[in-house]
């Protein structure tokens, strides 16, 4: 019938709309649609520096979206952990690496978009008190959980290095201020940690590195991603669409921005001076279009079930993104 094609551009252009030109009038008058949203790690500058420039701009309200945040998961405390409570946002921004992780114990959501910016992760240890990469048996990690990323990139750097895990002591702690105290006073030897977040938290220098993780994997590695709740993604995907459009017009943004708007979000958002918020800057890459790129998910998967970390069937392929908003690049 000759309407069809007509229907579908119509529908097919609604998809792109503001959530304010597609919800039902009803709803379009009684305000914007709220969805729990979560930035992931608010210690990330890539993730930090999109989250506040969307709402620097009101790129949620002329989205017609309203985010809330939900409570923090273990109240504040993430020596516990479950797959349910992990699973706690429509929409969320989040590590790759951590997203392959969770997904393969069981938490329920799926990478809609890739957000470009990555995260070195190294050991550290105290440069008065040094430790050679090549001598880590008996060392205590201080690590927030026993199921949280921090202790995935233990097992990727022992085994990277030849090391047992039964030949190291974790020390879980509970956060990442209590793993740098815990560095600090002695009670462990190693903290492995992203760079961002040593820069943020060791504002006397006081950390060398004892090793980077991409001397072991390369560069195209863990990116931060847009993780959907599988079951809001089924249930409303126009909604999912429209968080992905406004994390995308801030990200597109900041890639042409001056950079100085850009240090001085930074500097605002984590109480730095210039200095360091060029050092924080400097940790920040951009995939503007946002396009998944298969070849980085498989690379870490395969990484992932090579070196004993997760099998095959916890985190299958098909199951780890979703191209049907964004498509692949």
């Amino acid at each position: 019938m000759t309407f069809q094609p007509t229907r579908r551009r119509l529908l097919s252009t609604a998809a792109l709309l503001p959530a304010a030109a597609w919800l039902p009038a009803r709803a379009a008058q009684a305000g914007p649609v709220e969805f729990t949203f979560t930035m992931g790690v608010n210690t990330v500058p890539g993730t930090a520096l999109i989250n506040a420039t969307a709402q620097d701009l009101d790129l949620w309200r002329k989205h017609g979206l309203k985010p809330v945040v939900p409570p923090p998961l273990g109240g504040g405390d993430r020596r516990t952990w479950s797959p349910e409570e992990e699973n706690h946002s429509d929409v969320r921004l989040y590590g790759m690496g951590a997203t392959i992780n969770y997904l393969s114990k069981g938490v329920d959501f799926v990478i809609v978009a890739d957000l470009g910016t990555r995260a070195e992760w190294h050991l550290w240890s105290m440069a008065e008190r040094p430790v050679d990469a090549r001598q880590l048996k008996g060392k205590r990690f201080a690590v927030t959980q026993l199921s949280g990323t921090d202790r995935l990139y233990v097992d990727l750097f022992l085994k990277s290095l030849g090391v047992s895990q039964d030949d190291v002591t974790l020390v879980p702690t509970g956060g990442v201020p209590q793993n740098y105290q815990a560095l600090r006073n002695g009670q462990a030897d190693i903290w492995v940690t992203t760079e961002h977040a040593a820069i943020l938290i060791d504002r006397e220098q006081r950390l060398r590195s004892v090793a980077k993780i991409s001397d072991f994997v390369g560069k195209d590695w863990d990116p931060y991603v847009i993780v959907a709740k599988r079951r809001t993604l089924a249930e409303r995907p126009a909604l999912v669409k429209e968080a992905v459009a406004t994390v995308l017009e801030a990200v597109r943004h900041i890639d042409k921005a001056p950079r100085q708007e850009n240090l001085d979000r930074l500097m605002k958002l984590f109480k730095v001076d210039q200095a360091m918020a060029e050092r924080l800057f400097a940790t920040v890459s951009l995939n503007p279009s946002g396009k998944i790129k298969l070849a980085t998910i498989e690379k870490m998967r395969n990484h992932y079930i090579e070196n004993g970390l997760i099998t095959p069937e916890s985190a299958p392929l098909s199951a780890i993104y979703d191209a049907s908003i964004l498509g692949m690049r």
